[in-house]
């Protein structure tokens, strides 16, 4: 039987195994095709992140800041920095500190802020670190702590220890007849709230 009788007598099967094996690299590479794409998107996301961290940051250190540079360096002035920037950079674009500076009273490690007034004092001289004392500071932040008895609603009222709905209505109902509340002790002329429940009260409330 020579090659021509076997093909014609089995060219049914080899046309059929040629066809299968055609699907079969079809599906393969309909598959590679198709998760190809999807993984170079995962890699292009990654990618992206990074790119956008590193842009946000490079943004963030290059922002234009000014600052006002005074007392004893070498050229007192209005300087422009970035956010990256520390006092003792700052201090190096007025040409650093005079021999008369007293750089023990400043912190040149400091991060600098737009609109920031760098002073450095002379040796010999005071600097007030702040305009507003620590006492004074912390007393402010007690304040805004505190309820505002000319301010607070029903609900907030209601928060102080012993005050309920009854009682925070008729605080709400007395500062509307009387125009408010001139001192704390203006609570005590509402009925139940005597002397030791005021006691309980002050250091919760303002006005």
């Amino acid at each position: 039987m020579d090659c021509r009788m076997l093909l014609q007598k089995f060219k049914h099967f080899i046309i059929g195994g040629m066809m299968l094996l055609g699907i079969v690299f079809g599906v393969i590479l309909f598959i590679l095709v198709k998760s190809a794409p999807d993984k170079l998107t995962d890699d292009e996301l990654v990618m992206s992140s990074v790119s956008s961290a590193q842009s946000s940051e490079t943004e963030a250190s290059s922002q234009q800041i000014y600052v006002d540079i005074k007392g004893a360096v070498e050229k007192p002035g209005m300087y422009e920095g970035t956010a990256s920037m520390r006092v003792w950079d700052a201090v190096m674009l007025a040409g650093g500190v005079s021999d008369a500076a007293d750089t023990k009273q400043v912190n040149f490690s400091e991060r600098i802020t737009d609109q920031m007034v760098i002073y450095v004092p002379k040796i010999g001289e005071e600097v007030q670190i702040s305009e507003k004392s620590s006492e004074s500071l912390e007393s402010e932040s007690k304040d805004t702590s505190k309820i505002n008895l000319n301010k607070a609603s029903e609900t907030e009222l209601q928060a102080l220890p012993g005050v309920g709905q009854k009682k925070a209505q008729e605080i709400i109902r007395y500062r509307e007849e009387n125009g408010g509340f001139k001192t704390i002790e203006d609570l005590k002329n509402i009925s139940g709230f005597g002397e030791k429940t005021f006691e309980k009260l002050k250091e919760s409330i303002t006005t």
